[in-house]
C-alpha cells in the first residue's frame, strides 16, 4: 500500500467510530440530584434511591442513557443555571426557577414536607406559622420547603432560620437542640434519622407543611425539549403499569 494512502485509510476507519461516540455521548443525559436517602444515594460508588431508579428506568424506556451525579442542592442549581449539567431532580416549579429551568408536564413525584422536632418538644403545628416566629429552624441552603414557608422566611414571619449543607447535619442539629423544627421531606428525613440512629429521638409533626409536586427539571442552556416529552412519556407508562409504585415501595416498605 502507498505510504500516502495509510493516513487517508486510518481516518476513514477512525471516523465512524468518532461518529458513533458522538452520538452514544449525545444520547447520554447528565443529571445531578441532591444526596440524600432515600431518593438519591451512593451504594458501592453508584447512584441508586427512589428517585434515581425512576429517572433511569423512564429513560431507558425512551432509549436514552443517564449519568447521575449527586451533590448538594444549591449546588445542582447551579449546574442547571449554568449549562454544567442537563437536568436536575427534584425541584418544585418555582417562578425564580422557571427562569433557568424548564419543566415537564409530568412530576416526578409529590413531596410530602414536614416538620420534624425532638422526641421531647412541646412545640405544635396547626397549619399556622406565627406563632413559630422566634422559634430556631433549619434548613438546607438553596432548599425550597413550598410556597408557604418560603414565604414567610421571606417576609420575616420566621425570624430565625439557621441554615446548613445537608439533612445529615440537620438532623444532628435537631437531635444537639441547636434548633427547635426543621422541614423536610419526610421520607428523607426518617430515613436520615434511621441511618444516624437518631429515629427515637425525634418526630413528625403533623398536618404536614405543604404537599407539592416535584420535579426533573431540564436547563435551558440547551434546547432539551425532546427529552422532556420522552421523559413524560416514559413516566405515565410507569404509572399505569405499576413499575412506578414497585420503584417507591422498594425503598419505603
Amino acid at each position: 500500500m502507498s505510504p500516502r494512502l495509510k493516513p487517508i485509510l486510518a481516518c476513514l476507519l477512525i471516523l465512524p467510530i468518532a461518529l458513533a461516540c458522538r452520538a452514544a455521548c449525545a444520547d447520554t443525559l447528565v443529571l445531578a440530584a441532591a444526596d440524600s436517602r432515600p431518593t438519591a444515594f451512593l451504594t458501592d460508588g453508584k447512584p441508586t434511591g427512589i428517585l434515581v431508579d425512576l429517572v433511569t428506568e423512564a429513560y431507558r424506556r425512551a432509549g436514552h442513557s443517564v449519568d447521575i451525579k449527586l451533590m448538594p442542592w444549591a449546588r445542582c442549581l447551579e449546574e442547571a443555571k449554568t449549562g454544567g449539567v442537563d437536568g436536575i431532580f427534584s425541584s418544585f416549579k418555582l417562578p425564580e426557577r422557571e427562569e433557568f429551568l424548564a419543566f415537564p408536564k409530568e412530576a416526578l413525584t409529590t413531596q410530602v414536607i414536614s416538620f420534624f422536632a425532638r422526641q421531647d418538644s412541646t412545640l405544635t403545628f396547626d397549619g399556622n406559622l406565627s406563632p413559630l416566629k422566634d422559634t430556631m429552624i433549619g434548613v438546607i441552603t438553596g432548599t425550597s420547603y413550598g410556597a408557604t414557608f418560603d414565604t414567610a422566611v421571606k417576609n420575616k414571619t420566621l425570624q430565625n432560620i439557621d441554615p446548613t449543607n445537608t439533612v445529615e447535619s440537620n438532623l444532628k442539629k435537631l437531635a444537639a437542640g441547636r434548633v427547635a423544627l426543621i422541614p423536610s421531606y419526610n421520607y428523607v428525613a426518617l430515613d436520615m434519622a434511621k441511618n444516624l440512629n437518631l429515629l427515637s429521638q425525634i418526630k413528625e409533626l403533623s398536618p404536614p407543611l405543604q404537599s407539592m409536586p416535584s420535579y426533573l427539571a431540564f436547563t435551558k442552556v440547551r434546547d432539551l425539549k425532546k427529552m422532556s416529552e420522552a421523559f413524560d412519556t416514559a413516566l405515565i407508562s410507569m404509572k399505569q403499569d405499576g413499575t412506578y409504585d414497585r420503584i417507591v415501595a422498594k425503598y419505603t416498605h
